[in-house]
């Protein structure tokens, strides 16, 4: 009788396991997918290990930084941020053709918190700087409360 319960339960732990597992999985993969459809920036994505090294016909600078290295894109008003993994971890733009979570620089402070707020992120370091799943979104405002530029930055 111990015998059966054990493989009962031995039969019902492990498929349960299984599933915990591959629902926490795809859920971050999800998030993820998320995110991605609110970056609109030359097809820049957080996480991706894409080596941009050219846009759109714009050379790229590079810098080192204390978490790895940035390339600066000038002509294009963007900054792209790579980790030590070569993976990159922030965007930075102040080119309005661009926009993140619907947010686009030359848009009013006001409108920007509303937006940003919309998409799920929480007040972090209050005024500017909002957090959702494992990044934050930094305004950039100038003295006229415009938002002239955002950074998208993965929390390490």
């Amino acid at each position: 009788m111990y015998r059966t319960t054990m493989k009962f339960q031995k039969l019902i732990t492990v498929p349960l396991l299984l599933f915990l597992f591959l629902t926490g999985c795809m859920g971050k993969h999800l998030e993820q997918d998320k995110m991605h459809d609110q970056v609109n920036v030359f097809g820049v994505q957080l996480f991706s290990d894409v080596d941009y090294r050219e846009i759109n016909g714009v050379m790229a600078g590079e810098d080192p930084c204390l978490k790895g290295y940035e390339r600066s894109f000038d002509a294009l008003d963007i900054t792209i941020g790579y980790g030590f993994n070569k993976k990159i971890r922030k965007i930075t733009t102040r080119n309005p053709g661009t926009s993140l979570f619907g947010i686009n620089p030359g848009v009013t402070y006001r409108e920007g918190k509303q937006k940003i707020l919309q998409a799920g992120f929480i007040e972090f370091a209050p005024p500017f700087t909002f957090r959702s799943n494992g990044y934050t979104l930094k305004l950039l405002v100038d003295d006229k409360d415009t938002i002239f530029g955002l950074t998208l930055e993965s929390i390490d």
